[in-house]
């Protein structure tokens, strides 16, 4: 739920759905095939990144904002979409490439988010290119979590937000030629971590058949802070994510 706006003349008196958005993001029609969320397409170019991004009143969740809608006339935020979810996700990796290497991941979904989760990794798994890929499978392990609880009413999409173009491009454009080519690249040579976006393709296609659609969002680094505040602290670094 979202509060009034804390800069109302009077909130106690104001609907909650002040800033809640009338329309469910994104029905009835997914294009399941279009995976990357473009900030530019919903709310024109030069947006702050910041206000696509819209806490629930509790910090359980981050919600979509609505690019149709008009902002708050009192704080200028803009309503969300209580059905649609940003969930960022960032993998880490001391000494990536080299003899003893430690990688992590880091999840975050609200300020107070039970779901917020950070994780290092087996010895398996110690680059940092895995770590990305596999931070995105927690999310989506954790958005499959929150269905089956109920704990988001209507879900019916998730953005995975990173910071890492190889997990961003890999699930919105490669992936789609790799599968009609037997996860082999244009050269004929096996994918590097195949194994990896096999098990994260289905997770979306599965989310997919329960008529959620799944985006992910490429991100700079500084617009990801706490999903890598989280995947440091798996590694023991002095930090205080938020919801930990």
């Amino acid at each position: 739920m979202i509060r009034p706006c804390s800069t109302l003349p009077n909130p106690a008196t104001m609907p909650l759905e002040t800033h809640v958005c009338s329309r469910r993001h994104g029905e009835p029609n997914h294009d399941f095939a279009v995976r990357r969320f473009e900030p530019k397409s919903l709310f024109g170019s030069g947006v702050d990144l910041d206000s696509i991004e819209v806490p629930s009143d509790d910090g359980r969740f981050t919600y979509v904002a609505c690019g149709n809608e008009k902002r708050c006339v009192y704080c200028g935020g803009r309503p969300a979409h209580v059905h649609s979810i940003i969930v960022a996700v960032d993998g880490a990796c001391k000494g990536n490439g080299k003899p003893g290497a430690r990688a992590s991941v880091g999840v975050f979904v609200g300020p107070s988010s039970k779901y917020n989760k950070f994780e290092a990794l087996s010895a398996e798994f110690q680059t940092n290119q895995v770590a990305e890929l596999r931070a995105g499978i927690v999310a989506l392990e954790l958005v499959r979590a929150m269905k089956i609880d109920l704990d988001v009413p209507g879900l019916n999409e998730v953005v995975i937000k990173s910071d890492s173009d190889y997990l961003v491009k890999g699930m919105t454009d490669w992936v789609f030629k790799w599968t009609a080519n037997s996860y082999r690249t244009s050269k004929g040579v096996a994918v590097t971590n195949a194994a990896l976006f096999k098990t994260l393709n289905q997770s979306v296609k599965d989310l997919n058949n329960d008529n959620i659609k799944v985006s992910f969002w490429h991100v700079p680094r500084s617009q990801n802070k706490e999903a890598d505040q989280l995947a440091n602290r798996a590694f023991g670094a002095d930090m205080a994510p938020p919801g930990i």
